[in-house]
């Protein structure tokens, strides 16, 4: 099948350097362009399967609307290719970004990421090791060690050998932990050499940026996870979104709510500080991709009140429901309204810092207005607020910690005491060489990586599953091997 004119134009703004891979061993007699082999590789893998079975805010089979990891990639991806056609970036390049985005996330999604994170750490400092030697654990960093390490081959290669450009759209935060944020990072130090050849040629003044690509999968993953997480929590009845479109006390109640959250947090900008929108995505400037921009509390409340009491805006099609969620066609309507009208006024809002320049890796850079990541920002913490800190959230994430924290504990005595058994067949050859105290400090940091890299590639189910048969909780478990 031929390529379309438009997306030749698209791609010829990218340069042999921008489509290297290591080494270049690619079949000469493939028809496709570089960037379309690297999603058609990675559409294929297990760990983008695997989403299917991760936590998006609640576990998979809660109920039938709620969006998974992988229903919630899929969307992102669509998200990032129209965006990224619009503004003149490789379409490829931008859904490849958004279809890997999510990879890495260990089981119970974030939760798991952070205890999972605080768990190595510990068990680093009790083998002597430096915690940053090891790297700890973070969703970015595990995507980039999957796709460029043995935990995927491409032939006789280790990862997928994807393009500079394609891997370079995944470095959402391009750096190693502890060099620019704690927060947040992309690779760890077994990956550094890695993470160095694919940003070879980024200029100077922009080490620390994100490419084009990389800020398009960004904002579409901001876009999808604001909008689509309140429509599924409004389908559920934990938001009431009704009741907001309808009572101005209700509005009131509310923005004070989400104004004090963000005081406690210490995320509220002072009066006399002025916002102002600013290319690499972050819509604030000077601030590095993790961080949001801070908002006073009148522009929060005001942005909030605004948004919900607009009699033509997204949420006018809640005013004359009675109720929450029923089923109803009225209901389902204003729901489809809401997030076209939503997801259309954040993507078409966006743009190129410089329209003369070509919008490709790091000749340029996607500008959000602030009033634009204002509202994503409000229905994020609308979700915040109503869902992930209410307390039935509160128990149920303290399980899925306790799960997670327990696998890498037992995992990491059955190294300590020598014994490889009840790892996966695949991983044993390589553990065992590692195993032992007298081991020098980086065969122990590999080590802690491959534990790491088996609890973290798990399931929610098969994370539930493994631990109940390691703490004898299942009483007939040898037909249950996952």
């Amino acid at each position: 099948m031929g390529r379309s004119a438009d997306a030749d134009a698209t791609t010829a703004a990218y340069g042999p350097h921008d489509v290297a891979r290591r080494p270049d061993r690619e079949d000469p007699a493939d028809h496709r362009h570089p960037f379309e082999r690297d999603h058609d590789r990675l559409v294929h893998t297990s760990a983008f399967r695997r989403l299917q079975g991760t936590t998006g805010v609640v576990a998979p089979g809660e109920s039938e609307h709620f969006r998974t990891r992988l229903t919630h990639t899929l969307e992102v991806a669509q998200l990032a290719r129209r965006l990224g056609h619009r503004l003149g970036a490789s379409p490829d390049v931008c859904e490849s970004a958004a279809v890997m985005h999510d990879v890495g996330h260990a089981p119970f999604g974030h939760v798991g990421e952070h205890a999972l994170c605080d768990a190595i750490d510990a068990v680093a400092v009790r083998w002597g090791l430096d915690p940053d030697a090891v790297g700890g654990y973070e969703g970015n960093a595990q995507t980039f060690r999957l796709v460029t390490s043995r935990l995927t081959g491409h032939s006789d290669l280790p990862g997928l050998n994807l393009t500079r450009a394609t891997l370079d759209a995944a470095l959402k935060y391009p750096w190693a932990r502890g060099e620019v944020s704690r927060a947040k990072w992309c690779f760890y130090p077994t990956e550094a050499e890695e993470a160095a050849r694919v940003r070879d040629g980024v200029p100077v003044e922009r080490r620390w940026q994100r490419s084009v690509e990389a800020q398009v999968m960004d904002w579409a993953d901001d876009v999808a996870y604001a909008v689509h997480d309140i429509e599924d929590f409004a389908q559920d009845g934990a938001i009431p979104l009704a009741l907001l479109a309808q009572s101005a006390t209700a509005r009131e109640r509310v923005a004070a709510q989400l104004v004090a959250r963000r005081g406690r947090r210490g995320k509220l900008a002072d009066a006399t500080e002025g916002g102002a929108e600013a290319p690499g995505g972050a819509g604030d400037l000077g601030r590095f991709p993790f961080e949001s921009p801070r908002y006073t509390a009148d522009e929060l409340a005001a942005a909030f009140t605004d948004l919900f009491a607009d009699p033509d805006g997204p949420f006018a099609g809640f005013r004359t429901l009675t109720g929450e969620y029923d089923g109803s066609v009225e209901y389902r309507r204003a729901l489809r309204r809401m997030r076209t009208r939503l997801i259309g006024d954040l993507l078409d809002a966006v743009r190129p810092a410089d329209p003369d320049a070509p919008f490709v890796r790091h000749r340029n850079d996607l500008v959000i207005p602030l009033r634009v990541r204002l509202i994503d920002d409000v229905l994020r913490d609308l979700l915040w607020l109503f869902v992930i800190e209410h307390p039935r959230m509160a128990t149920y994430q303290h399980g899925q910690r306790r799960v997670v924290t327990d696998l890498l504990e037992l995992h990491v005595a059955a190294v300590e005491a020598g014994d490889v058994a009840i790892f996966p067949r695949d991983l044993q050859p390589e553990l065992t060489p590692l195993l032992g105290a007298t081991q020098a400090a980086g065969d122990r940091v590999r080590a802690l990586r491959l534990v790491a890299d088996h609890v973290g590639g798990l399931t929610d189910d098969g994370a539930a599953r493994l631990h109940r048969r390691l703490t004898g909780h299942v009483p007939h478990a040898f037909a249950d091997w996952q």
